[in-house]
């Protein structure tokens, strides 16, 4: 029997994030002569995690969709015939109606306008602006397959060429318009760099490289969970505990209390042979949420590993208490009658 709990490789809990209400997005489709596009496609996609949704469109060119957490989304609107129009950081309202309704450009259209743009037909402050939107077009569409290396030059230029822009333009729409947009690469760029930097060691400094960008969103919305992990790995990186100690807090306010951190510290602990540590883990896990049951599953096993057999016993009712048809309910009986 302490073979087989010795011996045991247990595996790390998933976490999970509650739901929040829900919000809507409808509007309308329209071509450039403001003209409805009828049976287009909008799709709405999370950034943050694997989530996509496809709307269709109705003959007037109106659509809507309810049931959407209130996070960013990217919009994606095509229609056969008509260049697909992109856009990031698409804020869904809580509890409340998103209007928006999307100009599409007829292929014609769209090569008119990159003609007069290749022809220089702009202001420099304009053409900064038209390439910095193309890069970010370009660049999100790796990023939203997770391709970050591919996305990276791409989200580069186009942070650059919109900071310039706005720095030349006059005040006007396009300038405002400019105003509004760059956080939202800025962003993007942000938690590319993070990731490349994340996946090859000697990008490391790709990491340090991201945190302006990573604090300034997060500044600008705290309740973003991805720019707080983000910038909780960046501190870690650095060394900072301050700052990880911040981050951590923040996540934590965001989420709510969550034993699984504790606990897969302390089957991290258990599996490396380290069962006082791992005790340390399992009793801070019971103390986040007395009623997360895996802990006094995982209690027992390591009280069994320092041969404290009466605290075993006591763990393992206390798992079947708590989660009597629990998944781990047959492992424990079986247990606990070899404990007798």
């Amino acid at each position: 029997m302490r073979t087989l709990f010795t011996a045991l490789l247990i595996p790390a809990v998933c976490l999970t994030l509650a739901a929040d209400n829900t919000g809507r997005i409808a509007g309308k489709v329209l071509g450039k002569d403001g003209k409805p596009v009828p049976n287009a496609k909008i799709n709405v996609s999370r950034s943050d995690i694997n989530w996509t949704k496809d709307i269709k469109g109705k003959a007037d060119g109106s659509y809507m969709q309810v049931g959407l957490e209130p996070k960013e989304y990217l919009v994606t609107v095509s229609a056969e015939g008509y260049q697909t129009y992109k856009e990031e950081g698409v804020k869904i309202p809580l509890g409340e109606t998103l209007s928006r309704n999307w100009t599409l450009l007829t292929i014609k259209e769209a090569q008119e306008e990159s003609a007069k743009k290749a022809h220089g037909d702009q202001p420099a402050g304009d053409s900064k602006s038209a390439s910095g939107s193309n890069a970010y077009n370009a660049g999100v569409d790796f990023y939203n397959h997770q391709k970050f290396a591919e996305a990276l030059p791409f989200l580069e230029k186009s942070a650059a060429d919109l900071k310039e822009a706005e720095a030349t333009l006059k005040d006007g729409e396009e300038k405002t318009a400019i105003s509004a947009q760059r956080p939202v690469v800025e962003r993007v760029y942000g938690i590319t760099l993070f990731e490349v930097g994340k996946a090859d060691p000697a990008k490391k400094d790709l990491m340090l490289k991201a945190e302006p960008y990573l604090l300034a969103a997060f500044t600008a919305n705290p309740k973003d969970q991805r720019l707080c992990l983000d910038l909780l790995e960046v501190a870690k990186a650095k060394n900072d505990a301050e700052g990880a100690k911040k981050y951590q807090a923040a996540l934590d306010v965001l989420i709510g209390p969550r034993p699984e951190l504790a606990y897969n510290d302390g089957v991290q602990a258990f599996n490396d042979g380290k069962y006082k540590e791992a005790k340390v883990f399992v009793l801070k896990a019971i103390e986040t949420d007395p009623k997360f049951a895996d802990s006094y599953w995982l209690l027992g096993v390591v009280d069994f590993g320092l041969n404290d057999i009466k605290g075993a016993k006591e763990a393992f009712k206390k798992y079947m208490d708590i989660a009597p048809t629990g998944k781990k309910a047959a492992e424990v009986k079986e247990f606990l009658k070899e404990l007798k």
